[in-house]
């Protein structure tokens, strides 16, 4: 084996004495990488003779699959939330405030303070605290702190002084409280208050975690409003270093300027975060009745024409496009993009296109169809339903009985929509099997899926939405696949996979090669050689 930054590549090994998961046929002993491909899979002695002279590791009885995809991440930002102030379990405003003065005092010399993860709907007080008591808590320092779902945030007051523009902006309040473009800005510009080496770290940190939960391909969703066009070739580059395959989006509007952005980063297309409307929880995702919880009914960033422009530009380069979408009036407004466009350009050059939907959360039964017609592959988070589903839960709070319809990942499917799992981390954490039971586990039961529907989602449907057809065992293809440890009668003797029943606990990834390059293997050190 060869070693390169942070990686070593299996060019010719034999896995054997474990479980092989393949699609479509029941779990075979061993498999055979060579050059970055499966070689052969089967028995044993049918590996060693189809490909002789591979250095053979023991499994030992653990568990191969293919490695998972996450359809939708952030990772500069979910690294910088990781070195920064974690806010998810905060209780109340002071707790909050408490722990920010914490922070700050741990190390008064650091400069912006970045944090991430509260949610004031059960504080006792439930309100976010204000600018004034952020700039009190922070010492005078520049902080953000952005809600769990990422689409609002409070800030101090050194924050807006170092970001001269956000008052005034839509969604600006005096208090401190962020939404809409005023957020959009503030957080597209925060690169400015933080360096190309803290940067590209927070990348490193989230493509390590990834590897080490069985990911081996991430999709990076980048845009103006989330951060510079730098941050997707960071990503890009870390991933290189790592072995860890990134696919990037980048998320504005079409035209010839962003087509050129495109181009010069890679990435696959104009897709992502390009939003149509925001999210739930900041009460910005549009919807076409009032929110339950108080008035008004979010915000739509992109109108119909916008939608058709962008997707007809799109269609017409053979060049993914797609949108963030959350609420029933935001998705309503890109299915029917997709409607028109067909209409002008045809299905099959919208199919070839390989158009993608982001979170797709209030779709409507009717339009299910539409995106099985067009290939549109709906890129969701299971994570979502599994935090904020239940009949008590955020979703029920805001738009009420509406709720009931939300994330039908199960309708979907059988309706032939191409579904794909991601986490968009940091909103949630970056998960591999974890994306698994929360699907099987949906909190509503007429939308749970099985194990291996799940799992599929979770691994070649991630492939073939951004064009490729890895995801499989099979062999020539990729040599994506995680090593696991599981105990064998966890384990359904037809598929190979985990059950997953309630109390099993998750498998532990062991080992992950991406591109036949061992990614991560603390749990079966024989593979670096």
């Amino acid at each position: 084996m060869s070693r390169t930054a942070g990686a070593w590549q299996a060019e010719r090994v034999i896995l054997h004495g474990g479980t092989v998961v393949l699609p479509d046929r029941s779990p075979v002993a061993a498999v055979a990488v060579r050059d970055g491909r499966v070689a052969a899979v089967g028995t044993l002695e049918e590996v060693r003779a189809a490909d002789p002279g591979g250095r053979e590791v023991d499994l030992e009885g653990r568990l191969v699959t293919p490695a998972f995809v996450d359809a939708h991440v952030h990772a500069v930002q979910n690294g910088l939330v990781a070195a920064g102030l974690d806010l998810h379990d905060v209780t109340s405003v002071e707790d909050l405030l408490a722990r920010l003065r914490v922070y700050v005092d741990r190390d008064p010399g650091r400069g912006i303070v970045l944090g991430q993860g509260w949610d004031d709907r059960s504080w006792p007080d439930p309100r976010p605290p204000s600018r004034a008591e952020l700039d009190e808590a922070g010492r005078g320092h520049a902080v953000y702190l952005a809600r769990v779902d990422v689409h609002s945030a409070v800030v101090s007051t050194a924050l807006l002084n170092a970001l001269p523009g956000v008052e005034g902006l839509v969604g600006y309040r005096p208090d401190g409280l962020l939404t809409q473009d005023a957020h959009h800005v503030c957080r597209g510009r925060l690169d400015q208050l933080t360096t190309d080496a803290a940067r590209r770290t927070a990348a490193e940190v989230t493509l390590r975690e990834a590897a080490a939960l069985g990911v081996a391909e991430v999709h990076e969703l980048g845009g103006p409003h989330l951060g510079p066009l730098a941050d997707l070739t960071r990503v890009v580059d870390a991933g290189r270093a790592l072995g860890v395959r990134v696919v990037g989006y980048w998320g504005e509007s079409a035209g010839a300027e962003a087509f050129a952005r495109m181009t010069e980063v890679g990435a696959r297309g104009l897709a992502g975060d390009l939003c149509v409307d925001g999210a739930i929880g900041s009460r910005t995702a549009a919807l076409v009745d009032d929110y339950t919880d108080g008035p008004g009914r979010g915000a739509q960033y992109l109108d119909l024409d916008a939608v058709v422009d962008h997707l007809r530009a799109c269609t017409e380069r053979g060049v993914s496009g797609g949108f963030h979408c959350i609420g029933d009036a935001g998705v309503a407004t890109a299915v029917e993009g997709l409607r028109r466009v067909e209409r002008e350009l045809g299905a099959d050059r919208v199919r070839a296109a390989r158009h993608r939907l982001e979170h797709v959360e209030m779709v409507a039964a009717a339009d299910l169809p539409v995106l099985a017609r067009l290939g549109v592959t709906a890129s969701v988070q299971p994570g979502f339903d599994a935090a904020w589903g239940g009949p008590d839960e955020l979703y029920a709070q805001r738009v009420g009985d509406r709720a009931r319809t939300m994330n039908p990942f199960a309708s979907m499917l059988r309706s032939g929509v191409p579904v794909a799992f991601g986490t968009d981390t940091p909103v949630t954490a970056v998960a591999g099997w974890q994306m698994v039971r929360d699907a099987v586990d949906h909190r509503r039961p007429d939308e749970r899926i099985g194990v291996a529907e799940a799992f599929a989602c979770a691994t070649v449907a991630g492939h073939r939405a951004a064009g490729d057809e890895a995801g499989t065992l099979a062999p020539g293809s990729p040599a994506h696949l995680a090593v696991w440890e599981v105990e064998p009668e966890l384990l359904d003797p037809r598929t190979g996979l985990p059950r997953l029943d309630p109390g099993d606990a998750l498998p532990r990834c062991a080992a992950t090669l991406a591109d036949g390059t061992v990614v991560h293997a603390d749990g079966l050190p024989a593979l670096r050689g």
